[in-house]
């Protein structure tokens, strides 16, 4: 058996002798096989491929022509539904075709995919198989669709074979058939990074060079032109919008025209064609009010970004949030881009403010882009900018833990004792992040590690709600302060007990703070309550263990030392009466002995008093 026949034979452990006499082309001992088993003709193996399909396979034409002859059947199909005629179209074997279009061979039949040969046939360079084909045809039989609704039109686009879309045409093949994407013949031509692509994309122009069939939008707005930007085919984008009714500022279902397209992908030459034929002279901007300027600035397309602030109708426009392109090129470290506009644009101010009041370096700090921030404090770009939120560059620098970005600015002179609107410090925001390496930062720059916000909260609360122990670290080896209550009463212990982190509640206790503080709800939980509430039970038996007390028991501690204090009051109370009655009788023995000594007769004792006559 040759390379060929191993090659179709591999994985077939149900090809048979026949299968191997028809692949090799022993046409002596096909006949002798079938001549002692008529069935064989037509055996299958395990792929359902009879020996006349191997024949095609292995371009075995004798061996073909005596199975036909012993009567195979030419329209027997395999486990996909092919038929001979399938494989012959596909592997464009013009004197296979012909055979077995003499032998009754069914053109129309449809594999599992519902592709015909016909569909099979457009892939190759050579019209010859598809001519051939097409001469058996009765008329609108030339349009039948595959399981994609996709026409032999369709293919013959998609394989760029300008030669077989003419022949097609010839043949009354409707050029405006959508598929199920909706696109038509000149979408598939049109996509296509080939050069040579603009003959099939004529040739389909020709035959009706209409407005609608140029600006034919698929179901997701897309246009032949859409297609052929992306593919970034500069050939087939002149050609397109070359005819007066190609409509290059047309929307896609996201509202992007080709020039987003062309801009995002940074196709600069593109860029420029289709600014020169924008007949409108208006820049289309999407559904984010973003212009194609946007894009490209975005991706550091310097070269395109030129081509677009070289052109007299286009303008650094703002997205719906009020970011120009400059914005959105500062948030993307897009420094080429920014050098290019700073070059270009002499009178670009370099601190202009979206809807919220944030500037290119809130939006470089942001992403963490260190060169772009140093560029932009070059160009004198204002260190602490505030946005609405009275947030600074530095603010979002901390949120995110962007270490260079943040020594950046303070080396340019960010001040590191601003708060914003609700009196969170940067320190705050580190915290809250979890970022340990930037609390350090701060405080090596003389930030306060105690400092509250308007609600009394410390960083070391923040990083306590988080859990992030690092964090902790940090600021407690700093003298942050772990009995500090908010004005709700609130301490960092309370957070953590109340998302049960328990490494972080063995830290805090190891800097002394207090188990038992009391917040100042109705309710007045401690720490270990908040860890009752979440059924932390690990927690709950570590902070029994070091004395900490739910507000149950320290009501029931106070409630027995009232007791306790109630009934001394009392037993004090009825001693200090009986003592003041003592003493007022004590008293009056006094006052009645005073009076005996003073008047004659009248003794004095503890018996009666008595008067003695003289």
């Amino acid at each position: 058996m040759n390379v060929s026949a191993s090659c179709l034979f591999n994985g077939s452990s149900l090809a048979s002798e026949v299968h191997a006499a028809a692949v090799n082309g022993d046409k002596s001992a096909l006949q002798k096989l079938i001549a002692g088993n008529s069935e064989l003709k037509d055996k299958e193996d395990q792929f359902g491929r009879t020996p006349l399909m191997y024949c095609v396979l292995a371009d075995r034409l004798d061996c073909a022509e005596a199975l036909l002859k012993a009567g195979a059947d030419v329209n027997r199909a395999d486990r996909s539904q092919r038929t001979a005629l399938h494989l012959a179209a596909q592997k464009g074997n013009y004197r296979f075709m012909k055979l077995l279009l003499a032998r009754k061979g069914n053109w129309m039949q449809k594999d599992l995919e519902d592709m015909t040969p016909l569909h099979l046939a457009t892939r190759h360079k050579s019209p010859k198989c598809l001519a051939l084909l097409l001469k058996h045809m009765a008329p609108g039989e030339v349009d039948t669709q595959d399981r994609n609704k996709q026409t032999a039109l369709h293919w013959s686009a998609y394989y760029n074979n300008p030669e077989h879309v003419k022949l097609l045409i010839k043949h009354d093949s409707n050029i405006g058939i959508p598929d199920i994407e909706g696109k038509i013949p000149l979408h598939w031509a049109a996509n296509n990074k080939d050069p040579s692509a603009i003959h099939t994309v004529k040739c389909i122009l020709e035959a009706a060079p209409t407005e609608s069939l140029l600006n034919w939008q698929d179901y997701e707005g897309r246009t032949p032109l859409h297609f052929a930007v992306a593919d970034g085919n500069v050939a087939v984008v002149d050609v397109l919008t070359s005819y007066e009714g190609c409509n290059v500022t047309s929307y896609d279902n996201l509202f992007r025209t080709p020039l987003h397209w062309a801009a995002l992908l940074g196709h600069a030459q593109i860029v420029h064609l289709l600014l020169e034929r924008n007949k409108f002279g208006t820049i289309p901007s999407d559904s984010q009010g973003a212009t194609p300027l946007h894009y490209a600035a975005q991706s550091n397309f310097a070269e395109t970004v030129e081509v677009f602030l070289k052109h007299p109708s286009v303008k650094d426009d703002s997205d719906l949030e009020g970011r120009t392109s400059f914005m959105w090129a500062a948030g993307k470290g897009s420094d080429d881009v920014i050098r290019t506009m700073l070059n270009l644009k002499l009178d670009i101010d370099i601190n202009m403010t979206d809807k919220y009041a944030g500037t290119a370096l809130h939006a470089a700090a942001l992403s963490g882009h260190v060169n772009t921030v140093k560029l932009l404090l070059e160009h004198n770009a204002q260190v602490d900018a505030l946005d609405v939120m009275k947030h600074t560059p530095l603010f979002r620098a901390c949120e995110m833990g962007h270490k260079d970005v943040i020594q950046t600015l303070i080396k340019g002179g960010a001040r590191v004792d601003l708060v914003d609107q609700d009196g969170h410090s940067p320190l705050h925001w580190a915290a809250l992040g979890g970022n340990a390496d930037v609390c350090q930062i701060l405080i090596e720059n003389k930030i306060n590690p105690n400092v509250q916000d308007y609600a009394g909260r410390t960083p070391l609360q923040c990083a306590a709600y988080g859990g992030y122990i690092n964090c902790m670290v940090v600021l407690l080896e700093n003298n942050a302060d772990p009995n500090i209550q908010d004005k709700e009463g609130r301490t960092a212990l309370h957070w953590l007990c109340n998302n049960g982190y328990l490494d972080a509640i063995k830290l805090l206790l190891g800097f002394d703070a207090f188990p038992n503080h009391m917040e100042n709800s109705e309710e007045r939980y401690t720490p270990l309550d908040y860890a009752l509430l979440g059924e932390h039970h690990e927690v709950i038996q570590f902070l029994l263990e070091h004395g900490a007390l739910s507000i149950a028991a320290i009501q029931d501690i106070a409630a027995f030392k009232i007791q306790a204090i109630y009934k001394g009051y009392k037993v004090r109370k009825a001693f200090q009466e009986r003592k003041n009655l003592l003493m007022k009788h004590e008293q009056l023995r006094k006052d009645a002995a005073v009076r005996g000594l003073g008047a004659p007769g009248v003794s004095i004792g503890s018996e009666p008093l008595e008067v003695t006559p003289e």
